[in-house]
């Protein structure tokens, strides 16, 4: 059959479909059109001779941990890594866990340490994402269930005292006075100066429970995201002095990764299968405008997050871009939209999974000396000793990596 056939197929069986079971085949909506200067497709491919992220290149070391016969592991999932005041490493993982890395050994492999993984906190029924500490030992975090929330740790040596959850924000007041919910709760950072947490609201597709396993699908929301393509993602902020939500910035393609610079001029804020950095500015002549900045990724980008020290920021790169997204994404708008309905038709275990890859790029904002740019990118293109790198902390002259995937936390050194 003809390729023409096949969408002659295809375009049928949808014109008939859709009127009828639109609600249960398509329960987000058909896909949107994608503008011609938008898409994954716009990018470059990872150079395969770029390693530089495997255990070979010598600067990366991994963080396990260490499990004792019938217990069950902590260390699950671990999108951010999270530090406090005092350097103490905190992970958010699947199971709604607040979890602290502690006594952490060396082993017979130098690229290999061990940790002792130790509850905190449990943080409810959602999916906790990324977090970061006040000044006062508050954890302000994002979940992709519940919205923002926060946990104030002062006493939580105390063992006997049960820190509470506080939901912030669950919806978000729109300049027309209706109410938007919060659908997706993504990537996190505080204000340096005003105490402002800026967050990130990735789509308006709810994450939902996979009744095999008990936890919550966080990775359909994102796929559904990359095939409608409607650019629902959104830049928020909480004021936690008046208890105020406004929305900074729309249309992302899944609105992932927040970090603010050291003088709180300006957000980043990443979008994802645009593989964009855009900043929000928050001072100047430019306050409260939006710009693309960088887009020249080698693959779709995530969490995001800014050095003070050096001015440098890192954005995660957990996948590249498959030859058939980026071929689907170059079609002729018309029939790109077709298609991309239809797969958002099959059932969510017949979506396909990420390309095997892990990265991260090191970018220089830019400034009124400077052009932003992109450094220099580390890559493990075949994701054989870390794959799908969906969080990066810039601490200590070091890039924490975390990954929804992973049972370990990456640990790249910059000197």
């Amino acid at each position: 059959m003809s390729p023409l056939a096949v969408f002659a197929v295809i375009a049928t069986i949808i014109a008939i479909a859709i009127p009828h079971f639109s609600s249960r085949l398509l329960p987000y909506g058909p896909a949107f059109d994608v503008p011609p200067n938008r898409g994954p497709h716009l990018g470059p491919q990872p150079d395969p001779s770029n390693k530089s992220l495997s255990l070979s290149s010598g600067k990366l070391t991994k963080i396990y941990e260490r499990v004792e016969d019938g217990a069950r592991p902590l260390l699950v999932g671990p999108e951010t890594i999270i530090f406090d005041s005092n350097g103490n490493i905190y992970i958010l993982n699947e199971n709604a866990q607040l979890v602290t890395l502690t006594d952490i050994r060396e082993t017979d492999n130098p690229f290999i340490l061990t940790a002792e993984a130790i509850e905190v906190a449990n943080l409810g029924v959602g999916r906790p994402l990324s977090g970061k500490f006040d000044h006062k030992g508050c954890l302000y975090f994002t979940d992709v269930v519940m919205g923002l929330a926060r946990i104030c740790l002062t006493n939580h040596e105390n063992h006997s005292l049960v820190p509470p959850v506080e939901l912030l924000a669950s919806r978000v007041r729109l300049h027309d006075g209706s109410w938007s919910s919060i659908n997706y709760a993504d990537d996190i950072d505080i204000g340096p100066r005003s105490g402002h947490i800026y967050f990130s609201d990735a789509s308006d597709a709810r994450s939902e429970r996979d009744v095999r396993t008990g936890r919550w699908d966080i990775m359909y929301p994102s796929k559904v995201e990359g095939i409608r393509c409607n650019m629902s993602g959104r830049l928020l902020r909480y004021k936690p002095e008046t208890g105020e939500v406004d929305v900074l910035a729309t249309g992302a393609s899944f609105g992932n990764g927040v970090a603010v610079d050291k003088e709180e001029t300006y957000v980043l804020f990443t979008s994802t299968f645009d593989r964009t950095v855009m900043k929000y500015h928050l001072q100047g002549e430019k306050a409260g405008q939006i710009e693309q900045i960088l887009d020249q990724f080698p693959g779709l980008v995530d969490g995001v997050d800014c050095s003070f020290d050096s001015g440098k920021c890192y954005v995660a790169i957990p996948t590249a871009v498959s030859p058939a997204q980026g071929a689907l994404f170059s079609l002729p708008s018309s029939i790109s939209k077709l298609i991309r309905t239809f797969l958002l038709m099959l059932p969510r275990n017949a979506t396909p999974d990420a390309k095997p890859y892990g990265g991260f790029a090191e970018i220089n904002p830019g400034n009124e000396h400077s052009l932003p740019g992109i450094i220099r990118v580390f890559q493990d293109p075949d994701g054989e000793d870390v794959d799908f790198v969906t969080g990066v902390t810039a601490y200590a002259s070091k890039v924490y990596l975390g990954s929804l995937h992973n049972d370990f936390i990456g640990v790249y050194s910059l000197s």
